[in-house]
């Protein structure tokens, strides 16, 4: 069973919401810090305040990437991601070009996925975002393929702004990361998240969990572990 501090680093907390104000970013970098989180995820522009919040903390700088619809030219994204490491970033997760996945163009899609790799290094983790509501299974076995074969660190189920994932997408990816050291995040969750889907996620291979709802769910945790003793 996980300590209250291994469950707590299952966690990437995000604000992403476009009204989101300085105040509320401080507030999340100091809860990401207390809880001592896997990251907090912002948007780029708030990246520089992140990166000085958690200075020291062990608590990784997070940004989205063509968040949320992965639209942009690869050069832009690209851009975004190289301006972003420049400002601290330690974690990118980039949206990929779903119509472009859809039309079976995987030249671009794997370009922009090496891309995001090779910038990244050993400096920062590679995340990619599927948003699986719109990705037939065989969709996904084909993204998931193309990180795999890339070397990216974790595959990442939605960005939260459309519909979400389910049991069936998370068994759709996994199957096909057996063997690789390419990791499978679920986020697009509700906020009403519970502690017992946590619990079954991470059973089922799920090894990070984003989620703005990650300070509550550890403490939930803490209070399940303190009823077992």
């Amino acid at each position: 069973m996980l300590t209250a501090e291994q469950f707590a680093k299952v966690f990437d907390m995000a604000v992403l919401a476009q009204d989101t104000q300085e105040a509320a970013i401080r507030l999340a970098c100091e809860k990401a810090r207390r809880y001592q989180l896997a990251a907090l995820y912002t948007t780029p522009c708030w990246s520089p305040v992140v990166a000085d919040e958690l200075a020291g903390s062990g608590v990784r700088v997070g940004v989205g990437i063509g968040f949320p619809y992965g639209t942009p030219t690869s050069r832009i994204k690209l851009a975004e991601a190289e301006e972003s490491l420049a400002l601290g970033c330690t974690a990118l997760d980039m949206v990929i070009n779903i119509g472009a996945l859809k039309d079976g163009n995987l030249g671009l899609v794997r370009g922009e996925v090496r891309s995001l790799v090779q910038l990244c290094g050993d400096d920062a983790l590679a995340k990619v975002i599927y948003e699986v509501c719109f990705l037939t299974d065989d969709e996904i076995r084909t993204l998931t393929d193309i990180c795999v074969e890339e070397g990216v660190d974790w595959v990442k189920t939605a960005t939260g702004t459309e519909g979400l994932p389910d049991v069936h997408h998370l068994e759709v990816m996994n199957e096909r990361l057996a063997g690789s050291r390419t990791q499978l995040k679920l986020s697009g969750v509700p906020r009403q998240f519970t502690l017992a889907a946590c619990l079954w996620m991470l059973d089922m291979g799920v090894t990070l969990i984003g989620t703005r709802s990650a300070p509550v769910l550890v403490d939930q945790y803490k209070d399940y572990l303190a009823r077992r003793a």
